[in-house]
């Protein structure tokens, strides 16, 4: 099939979940043997390195850039449309038997008069106008609250407009489908995992870390009550305790770097080239998240590189893990307590990771992935 894949970010370098999706998944469809193509719109353009390896996986590249004006705010659409409306423009002159949207703001695509197509796949990465009201909740900022109040009902109409325009919704959380009434055109596209799965095994120490974006506020919220309200626990409870924050920015923001620098007993790194080194001396993973939608990547990640997966109920959600998986916990003591068991504990916490890596590897996307693209032809 001829495949148009349609981001409102760039999808290379893969460093938070949503660009790990869209870059996944496109590696899956070229091992499927399709011929791709990918229009991005972002702020930022892109560099010679980040071309060269888009096209490794891709037979064309579009990009334009995405426009914020304050006048936006104040329209009837949502902002998150609107600074996106380039794709409509974008010249492409190439027809397509499927257009992947990487969700509903990247609707414009379908206005654009240079191409055309058979079918549209909106995949559904959260449902967009609950993971604004949770940004909103997770913003410390008056003006962000305002903003994403706004976002939160525009965003809602567009949602129920596209869902209802196309002809496939891949969600990627099993949660979100079951709160979208679109059976008929709704299914389960789990994450897409095309590395191999590191065995959990036994490690020296007692390391934790958390891995995320640090310019979304859901995560630093979290990440702020773990360092508030567990970490000076753990510091004087587990000898050889040790926090590492692995965050990744798209820009340099000196007061989220000052928040996280010369904390005790913490080691701080923004867009560390490699992330396993990470993995490997680390012994719990931690996802303190409260506020969100969809599936949370970095649980993901981590279990498949081997580390026990402490949890609150919002970072497992939409993966379908149980809680013989990962520890669960969604209180201060009980956070500290399921990361005391899993440091202290390690043969009962390689069996729980190795129950949920032997989940992920049954629930295999490139198996749906291939299904969904078959019942196209």
């Amino acid at each position: 099939m001829k495949i148009l894949v349609v981001s409102g970010f760039l999808p290379y370098p893969p460093v938070y979940g949503g660009a790990i999706d869209v870059w996944e998944r496109i590696k899956g469809l070229y091992a499927l043997g399709h011929e791709i193509d990918l229009a991005v719109t972002d702020k930022m353009n892109p560099t010679q390195e980040q071309l060269d390896e888009m096209i490794l996986y891709v037979r064309h590249f579009f990009f334009v850039r995405r426009e914020n004006k304050v006048q936006q705010l104040f329209n009837k659409l949502p902002l998150q449309l609107l600074s996106r409306k380039g794709l409509s423009t974008i010249d492409i002159h190439q027809t397509y038997d499927l257009l992947i949207l990487e969700s509903e703001f990247c609707w414009p695509i379908t206005l654009n008069k240079s191409i055309t197509y058979k079918n549209i796949v909106v995949r559904v990465h959260n449902i967009e106008d609950h993971y604004f009201k949770a940004l909103g909740k997770s913003s410390n900022s008056l003006r962000e609250k305002v903003y994403y109040k706004m976002e939160t009902s525009k965003i809602k109409r567009l949602s129920a407009l596209v869902f209802d325009k196309a002809d496939k919704l891949w969600f990627i959380s099993k949660d979100d489908l079951l709160l979208v009434n679109r059976s008929d055109k709704s299914v389960f596209m789990p994450f897409p995992i095309n590395e191999s799965f590191t065995l959990p095994f036994e490690k020296s120490g007692n390391n934790v870390v958390f891995m995320g974006s640090l310019f979304m506020q859901n995560n630093t919220f979290g990440l702020d009550w773990y360092l508030k309200n567990i970490h000076p626990l753990l510091m004087n409870e587990v000898a050889d305790y040790h926090f590492y924050i692995i965050g990744s920015l798209k820009e340099a923001n000196k007061e989220i770097e000052a928040k996280y620098q010369n904390l005790p007993q913490v080691t701080f790194v923004v867009n560390a080239p490699c992330l396993k080194e990470y993995y490997t001396k680390s012994k719990v993973f931690i996802n303190p998240m409260f506020h969100g939608s969809g599936v949370k990547v970095k649980s993901v990640s981590a279990l498949v590189n081997g580390l026990s997966l402490v949890s609150t109920t919002v970072g497992a959600e939409g993966i379908g893990l149980t809680t013989g998986m990962y520890y669960h916990a969604d209180e201060v003591l009980s956070f500290k307590n399921q990361i005391i068991s899993a440091l202290s504990n390690q043969q009962e916490a390689m069996q729980k990771t190795l129950k949920a890596q032997n989940y992920l590897k049954r629930n295999n996307y490139l198996e749906v992935l291939k299904a969904e693209l078959d019942a196209f032809d």
